[in-house]
């Protein structure tokens, strides 16, 4: 008798230790989905960019406008690979018209080679 309800005891524990891991792996796969969801179009616009080149040594982003300054704070919470044995670095300035409404979010990025400080590409992307 003692052993029935030692085994159907084994057996509540394994099922509640699986319900419970369930839980956990449940929540850590909704939170990501809603992380990604909040990140605007164009943090992601600006990281697909990033992701076209090879990794950077770092990046410095200075934000510019007042307007943006929720994507702005969000691009500068981005995660982008780097590499720290890279040649170059970049730099990105993001700014827009504060005085006209309508005004996109441009961001200027620079590629500068780390050695000399030279300007390797400049390009300046509409965000909006």
């Amino acid at each position: 008798m003692t052993s029935a309800i030692q085994k159907f005891v084994k057996i509540l524990i394994l099922i509640l230790c699986g319900l419970g891991a369930i839980l956990v792996l449940k929540t850590k796969f909704e939170t990501s989905k809603t992380d990604e969801q909040t990140v605007s179009s164009k943090a992601l616009t600006l990281k697909k960019y990033f992701l076209a080149y090879d990794k950077p040594a770092r990046i410095e982003i200075i934000g510019l406008s007042n307007r943006f300054a929720e994507e702005i704070k969000q691009i500068k919470s981005l995660k982008v690979p780097q590499d720290p044995k890279s040649d170059f670095y970049i730099t990105v300035q993001l700014f827009s018209d504060e005085n006209d409404t309508r005004a996109p979010l441009i961001a200027q990025i620079r590629f500068i080679d780390l050695k000399s400080g030279n300007l390797k590409k400049e390009e300046s992307i509409n965000l909006e």
